[in-house]
């Protein structure tokens, strides 16, 4: 799996489907979809239940078309992510344009616009082509429950903090509008997620990077 995880925390974790609870705020933050632009560089470090780190240097990439979807793409120098830029939400992982894994018609992890509050259920299908699985009904629960500073290696950021949970996992995910990049998530697996137990907590480390 390698370089796959340390931003996407296993592609499994994530979710939504862009149905709010509440209706948007008259007044207060809001955020509305969108990427780096290309050529921007970015590294994460991910660390797992044991202790040990990862570091992955990212590269935004020019926009294409992936089964006839806009997306934005990152390249971690061996995989590309290709996020659907309709809504922000990943779409599928590749590697020399082999699919790794994808989620239909997106994972939709995040509902923009975005504001403290706005809850949504996520419903997709997931495949892991490396391993020959496939998920036709993934559910998850999210919602953004504030606006704060985070404090991560690469600086302090205001971000929407973002939970999430199923049976089988949790997240927490912060956003930073003012990158329009996650500068750190944690998920957690259970034991009956088909990859059992885990845990991983990835934050930004460089931004931009050199």
């Amino acid at each position: 799996m390698g370089k796959r995880l340390v931003f996407i925390g296993l592609i499994a974790f994530l979710g939504g489907c862009a149905t709010a609870s509440t209706p948007p705020p008259t007044e207060g933050v809001k955020a509305e979809a969108g990427f780096p632009s290309p050529g921007t560089k970015w590294v994460y470090q991910a660390e797992d239940q044991a202790g040990a780190t990862t570091r992955v240097l990212y590269t935004a990439l020019d926009e294409a078309t992936y089964e006839g979807k806009s997306v934005y793409r990152m390249s971690d120098g061996t995989n590309v992510l290709l996020i659907d830029r309709a809504t922000r939400n990943w779409v599928a992982t590749v590697r020399e344009a082999k699919e790794r894994a994808s989620a239909s018609p997106n994972d939709q992890g995040f509902s923009f616009p975005m504001w403290v509050g706005k809850s949504w259920e996520a419903k997709y299908s997931y495949n892991d082509r490396d391993r020959g699985l496939s998920f036709s009904d993934v559910t998850y629960s999210w919602k953004v429950e504030a606006y704060e500073e985070v404090r991560v290696p690469a600086g302090s950021y205001k971000a929407f903090r973002l939970e999430g949970s199923n049976p089988f996992s949790s997240s927490t995910v912060w956003y930073a509008p003012e990158l329009r990049l996650i500068v750190k998530r944690v998920d957690q697996r259970g034991p009956n997620h088909y990859l059992g137990t885990g845990k991983y907590t990835t934050e930004l480390l460089e931004y931009p990077a050199r």
